[in-house]
């Protein structure tokens, strides 16, 4: 897996979840899911963004969902660079990937929120 270390998932609100106590193999993409879908961490059941119509505009999953990642350590001596892509068109296929950028650089544990607006 390219996350190393246990997931902690919390479901913080009905459109917001924490991803903790993992971190990003080098040059490894993780992936996050929603629950039933194929990630490597996947969200509560209770999480359920969709698509959804805004003054006449289909707003997409890509489009409503939010993930941010940050260090959850400190004294770190090099950044990390991270890249967050956001695919798929439903819930079941929907699946975030986020990728270490460097080469041979594990990153350090990351917190990661998924948000749905």
């Amino acid at each position: 897996m390219a996350f190393t270390g246990t997931p902690i998932i919390t479901q913080i609100s009905d459109r917001k979840a924490r991803i903790t106590g993992v971190a990003l193999a080098g040059a490894a993409t993780g992936t996050i899911s929603f629950s039933g879908g194929s990630g490597q961490v996947t969200l509560p059941a209770a999480f359920q963004p969709h698509e959804y119509t805004y003054e006449g505009d289909t707003i997409t999953l890509a489009d409503s969902i939010e993930v941010t990642t940050r260090n959850a350590a400190t004294g770190i001596a090099t950044p990390v660079p991270i890249a967050i892509v956001k695919q798929g068109t439903n819930p079941t296929d929907f699946l975030v990937q986020i990728t270490n950028l460097t080469g041979g650089t594990t990153s350090p544990l990351q917190e990661i929120y998924v948000e749905f607006h």
